[in-house]
């Protein structure tokens, strides 16, 4: 569990850890994860916390692109998730999260702009649900704005509905 990875607060041990966990990877012929998970912990009832590192920023932004570099250099495929702001695991369509941009870009979307920016992450899952009244699958200014347009970022984002919905770089849903 990456909640227990965290608890550690040590890097050399997380890097040890996703090398480890790339090289049986390699050995079972699997060629990417859907991870790590470096969404927040919002709530204590979140659905998917125990996939996430903590309800703390930076920890979650040093650990998250320490398992992302650690996979990736050894050619594994990462897909970190949910991006972003995922509140719940039922009914995750029919929630909305508010929160000012502030509020977002300095808290939820740090880890992963780090983990892409720093980390050279290559894939990204978005979240299934609605951040105000946009649904996050769709959502032009976290997806193209945000995420291609300043983070620069090129690789594929697939979503979180149970299949596999991928976007070649720099196509706008919109179009």
């Amino acid at each position: 569990s990456t909640v227990i990875l965290a608890m550690s607060f040590n890097k050399k041990l997380i890097y040890n850890y996703a090398t480890n966990f790339a090289n049986e990877m390699k050995a079972l012929g699997v060629q990417g994860v859907f991870g790590p998970g470096v969404n927040l912990h919002r709530s204590p009832f979140g659905g998917r916390n125990w996939e996430y590192f903590s309800e703390d920023t930076y920890l979650t932004t040093i650990l998250g692109c320490t398992i992302v570099r650690g996979l990736q250099n050894y050619g594994c495929s990462v897909e970190m998730k949910h991006f972003a702001l995922n509140e719940q695991e039922k009914n995750r369509r029919a929630v909305s999260t508010f929160a000012n941009e502030q509020t977002i870009r300095e808290i939820y979307l740090k880890p992963f702009e780090i983990s892409i920016t720093e980390g050279g992450a290559d894939s990204i899952m978005s979240s299934l649900n609605r951040i105000g009244c946009s649904s996050s699958v769709v959502h032009k200014g976290l997806l193209t704005e945000v995420l291609r347009n300043e983070w620069g970022f090129t690789g594929r984002r697939v979503t979180n509905s149970g299949r596999s919905m991928s976007i070649p770089p720099f196509t706008s849903l919109y179009n």
